[in-house]
């Protein structure tokens, strides 16, 4: 009696409608469950590179604040970066080779 019921339950239309509907929105929908995954995952990589950026403009921000309000930052900056220096002085860039 119990398989009875069982099949009388699966064979009832408003359970096969609800199966279809579900395989459809599952696995043929625009959105479906493998496009959802590759949503996620690239919404997850653009949160990393999200981080990445914020932490490069936190640096840039004390370099330019090192910049323009202290004098020997300035300096620093100019001659290690830009190779400049002052009148009297002459300057040698050694590149190094890399074997």
């Amino acid at each position: 009696m119990n398989l009875r019921r069982i099949f009388r339950i699966l064979t009832n239309r408003y359970v096969i409608a609800t199966v279809i509907f579900l395989l459809v929105i599952i696995f043929f929908d625009q959105f479906n469950l493998k496009h959802q995954r590759e949503l996620h995952q690239e919404l997850k990589e653009q949160e990393e590179e999200i981080s990445y950026l914020r932490h490069n403009i936190a640096l840039y921000r004390d370099s330019l604040r090192m910049v323009t309000e202290d004098k020997e930052g300035m300096e620093r900056i100019a001659r290690e970066k830009y190779f400049m220096k002052r009148d009297n002085e002459v300057v040698y860039h050694i590149q190094s080779t890399k074997e």
